[in-house]
């Protein structure tokens, strides 16, 4: 395996220990190496090596501490004990002679950390026993790893950054996973806490296996583990000699897209890396139907994937990939994360040449370094989350006394023997029975819509669609358009209940009338969505036009609405500019599909701005709301909203479509003196303020339901205003002086 660590000694630069060839130091800003220490191909390492960097009076001096499994010059007796100094020189670009001791320690070593507080150099074995030695390899004191199971990893933190006492090592038996949180002081070791975690529980009764395959701690304390069966959950580490509290946070997660590839072994296909407070970095190989490496910002503390970036399986890896691939995460400083990819169960002697299969790559991963777990972040993410966990088995039981999920799987019974009709009599019944209850008891004018909107909530309405629109009961779906119709006109149906969209949805099922209804009581539709139905209407208007005949076979199918009523609805409707026009431009490429849309717009412009001023006056003058343009056109300013985004989306392809430049001068020809007629309109906006500010003020009255002032309201409030004015005193006017 090639190995990647980074030292709080050595800021900037990586330390790449590769197998049977040497040390690499690389500076990660501009990517080169800075320092290398070549071994041969019979020198193998039995971890990762260590650098740090000190000034001395002429230059930088770079020292390594190489960790030798085996070498022709080291004995058979002191192999994984045999470590090598390695000290050279930096003098600007250039690097002096490197100079080499080898230290054979009394045990076995299989990581090595630097304290960048101190000259201390602190060792771990294989099997999780520390010492602390000096720069020299002097041991000064060695602490015996309390537990007797399989060593996993230990986490190093300095005592600034941490809020708990470290280090903290962890090693697992076949259902625990055992912790121990150490303080290191000088020369002193001394353990603090101890606890244990259980880790052979699963998720919605998947299967319970006992292995952890990725283990991760913060400095704030927050251990997360994944066992065998990609359990991931979440745990809060809080030192209190002599024991250690563990309180869980967040829901235990199921993982999905997994590889199942070698998962029994420790950091092979998936490592994690904690972030601080409760952000986790995990890196996992997904299987089918790509392989590919899958990189996922969590936050543990709400359950949800705050950021993804996929990187395709490398071909220097490509053959690795049935053998597995072992993969670590480590933190750098400035924002970055290095991740080493190595084939799994390949001899250490196996030299990482161009001409041997097996490779080694290692990423920098840039990422924000000033991330936190906030609530903020996690809104929104449930959707990209869903996708990473694996789907709950679990059927849950309604509630015996929750009348709606009686309802539901009366209908769904219904649904399942090809009864429709008999689901709609179940759910008008019930509308019926608990519209009625909640009605008497108010007034008996109140209409069925009123009291049944208190009845529904998100997720019930949810469901009802699911019966119709979800394959989950048949493979064909039943669909009630008088029960979708009914919950669109109550207005509680929103575009994101359906799976997928649900103006799409309804027009597979050709139920244009909800569609129509949607646009005055959905909320959330999508420009995307808007325009690729208007696309289906332009192509089955421009079929109609080129055979007739179309229309006398199509005669028994569901109603479709015209061209024209669609793009009223679509016009009338808010839309975002900038997401209109990319749906034009994806949906609507061609320019004679636009002509069909440009000549309803050009006819909507006629009339313009007069037409507005004669229906807004006749509004005034009656105080009543009076419908604009007789509700068979939208609004003017609507109407050229939407002709300006058309135009900024597609003017280039109408000016190649030479049909469409007699249209596109009719259209200019009605908005310039409209233009003029705006700024000559612009000078009456001073002397006609305060009339429109008093007509609001009525129409606002009378929708609140104000009741009219009097004669001798209006003369008393008009004297004190007067009074007011002139006694000079208004907001932030009047001055009291205390003597």
């Amino acid at each position: 395996p090639t190995y990647a660590s980074y030292s709080r000694d050595f800021l900037g630069h990586a330390t790449v220990t590769v197998q049977a060839e040497g040390i690499h130091i690389i500076d990660l800003s501009e990517l080169h190496t800075v320092a290398s220490h070549t071994c041969g191909s019979n020198v193998t390492f039995s971890g990762p090596a260590s650098s740090r960097c000190t000034l001395e009076d002429d230059g930088r001096i770079c020292t390594t501490y190489a960790l030798v499994s085996s070498a022709p010059e080291v004995a058979v007796k002191n192999r994984d004990r045999t470590v090598w100094i390695m000290k050279q020189k930096i003098l600007g670009g250039t690097l002096g002679k490197s100079d080499k001791r080898e230290i054979v320690l009394p045990h076995e070593v299989a990581h090595i950390y630097s304290d960048d507080k101190s000259s201390k150099i602190l060792l771990v074995s294989s099997t999780g026993d520390i010492s602390v030695a000096d720069n020299e390899l002097n041991i000064q004191s060695t602490l015996i790893c309390p537990h007797q199971q399989n060593f996993l990893d230990v986490f190093f933190f300095p005592g600034t950054s941490c809020t708990f006492l470290p280090p903290l090592f962890c090693s697992s038996s076949d259902s625990t996973l055992l912790l121990s949180i150490v303080s290191v002081t000088g020369k002193d070791i001394t353990i603090i806490g101890k606890n244990q975690v259980s880790i052979s529980h699963g998720v919605s009764g998947r299967k319970i296996q006992h292995h952890v395959i990725a283990l991760s701690c913060s400095p704030c304390g927050v251990l997360s583990y994944i066992n065998e069966s990609h359990t991931w959950a979440a745990y809060q580490l809080e030192a209190n000699s002599p024991t250690t509290s563990v309180t869980q946070i967040g829901e235990t997660l199921a993982l999905a897209q997994s590889s199942r590839l070698n998962v029994h072994s420790f950091g092979c296909g998936m490592c994690l890396l904690s972030l601080g407070s409760s952000l986790v970095l995990l890196a996992t190989v997904t299987g089918t139907p790509s392989s590919e490496i899958s990189i996922l910002l969590w936050d543990m503390r709400y359950g949800v994937v705050i950021a993804s970036h996929a990187i395709p399986i490398p071909s220097a890896l490509a053959s690795s990939i049935k053998l597995g691939i072992n993969m670590s995460l480590l933190l750098a400083d400035a924002g970055q994360v290095l991740l080493t990819l190595c084939p799994a169960n390949v001899s250490r002697t196996a030299p990482s040449t161009s001409e041997s299969p097996y490779r080694s790559i290692v990423y920098i991963i840039p990422l924000d370094p000033n991330l936190k777990s906030t609530i903020a972040g996690a809104i929104g993410k449930t959707p990209a989350t869903s996708e990473w966990l694996a789907p709950n088995p679990k059927v849950e039981t309604p509630a015996v006394n929750d009348p709606r999920s009686k309802l539901l799987i009366d209908m769904a019974n219904h649904l399942q023997h090809n009864e429709p009709h008999k689901a709609d009599e179940a759910f008008f019944r019930w509308v019926k029975e608990h519209t009625s209850a909640s009605g008497s008891s108010s007034s008996n004018a109140l209409s069925i819509s009123t009291p049944v909107r208190t009845l529904y909530g998100y997720g019930f309405v949810k469901e009802l669609l699911a019966l119709f629109f979800a394959k989950e009961y048949t493979e064909k779906p039943q669909y009630s358009p008088r029960v979708t119709r009914h919950l669109i006109e109550s207005r509680v149906v929103s575009a994101g209940m359906v799976e997928g969209r649900l103006l799409t949805a309804l027009k597979q099922h050709g139920d244009w009338e909800s569609i129509m209804l949607s646009f005055n009581s959905v909320v959330d539709i999508s420009e995307d969505e808007m325009i690729s139905l208007a696309k289906a209407l332009v192509d089955k208007q421009r079929q109609s036009q080129t055979d007739p005949e179309v229309m006398d076979v199509d005669s028994n199918k569901a109603w479709t609405p015209t061209l024209s009523a669609y793009m009223l609805m679509c016009v009338s409707y808010p839309t975002s500019p900038a997401a209109l026009r990319l749906a034009i431009r994806k949906h609507l490429p061609d320019a004679q599909d636009l002509i069909s849309i440009l000549e309803l717009l050009d006819g909507w412009t006629i009339g313009g701005t007069e037409e507005y001023i004669r229906t807004l006056l006749k509004s005034v003058a009656s105080n009543v709301a009076i419908e604009r343009r007789g509700g068979v056109a939208p609004p003017y300013d609507k109407t050229i909203s939407f002709l300006q985004v058309l135009l900024d989306a597609s003017f280039v392809s109408l000016l190649q479509f030479p049909p469409s430049h007699e249209l596109l001068r009719n259209i200019m020809s009605r908005i310039e003196p409209e233009i003029e007629l705006h700024e000559r309109m612009g000078y009456l906006r001073g002397a006609l303020e305060p009339f429109a500010r008093v007509q609001n003020r009525i129409v606002k009255e009378r929708a609140e339901g104000t009741p009219r002032e009097t004669p001798n309201e209006w003369r008393k409030r008009r004297k004190h205003q007067e009074q007011q004015i002139a006694l000079g005193v208004g907001l932030y006017r009047l001055e009291e002086l205390i003597i």
